[in-house]
């Protein structure tokens, strides 16, 4: 049997839900998704997750796989889809921290040797990681993630309401925080710009 049928045969074992058949892919493919991956997250954890979502996803999906056609391009094209997202993250996470800075500080040159631009992003990422759970997750969904406070409520099965409360709340722990370091001026309104 040639590796083609072999693979033809796994595919309509994993259809049927065979866990010895998904091992077998995942062993033959892994790895090779392991480096794609790696080449372009330059991160050892971020590409061993991808390979984990790019399989959980193939196992839950095993019913409408179509064992003649290219397994292996249809791996790489949802590792492709989530190399494309990891990205999509990484750069909405960063331009919301320059969005924080930059609407709230007007830069002199004065301030500019006083102020260490990256010791600030860290000051809001701990604020922000001290909040009560449900806070975080609601302001990070509706300040990094820009989701409207509508669906955020539909997603944890809250009303909107409750949402922004969450929001109000949590906005008024930061304010005190940074009160309390003497640099709520410079972002407490950045952290109102999108009520």
């Amino acid at each position: 049997m040639n590796p083609g049928e072999n693979e033809i045969l796994l595919l309509k074992a994993l259809k049927k839900g065979d866990a010895k058949a998904f091992d077998e892919l995942f062993s033959q493919y892994g790895i090779r998704i392991y480096h794609f991956t790696y080449g372009y997250l330059k991160s050892k954890e971020d590409a061993e997750e991808v390979v984990q979502e790019v399989f959980l996803r193939i196992w839950r999906n095993r019913k409408s796989i179509k064992p003649e056609l290219s397994f292996k391009a249809y791996l790489f094209k949802i590792a492709w889809h989530f190399i494309l997202e990891y990205f999509e993250r990484a750069s909405r996470q960063q331009v919301y921290k320059d969005q924080l800075i930059e609407e709230s500080i007007q830069f002199t040159s004065g301030n500019e040797d006083r102020l260490n631009y990256q010791l600030l992003l860290e000051k809001v990422d701990q604020l922000i990681e001290q909040l009560p759970s449900r806070q975080k997750e609601i302001l990070i969904k509706r300040r990094k993630e820009d989701i409207p406070v509508k669906e955020i409520a539909e997603q944890l099965g809250i009303a909107p309401k409750t949402v922004e409360n969450h929001l109000t709340e949590a906005l008024k722990t930061i304010r005190k925080k940074l009160g309390e370091d003497n640099i709520s001026a410079m972002l407490f309104f950045a952290l109102f710009v999108k009520p």
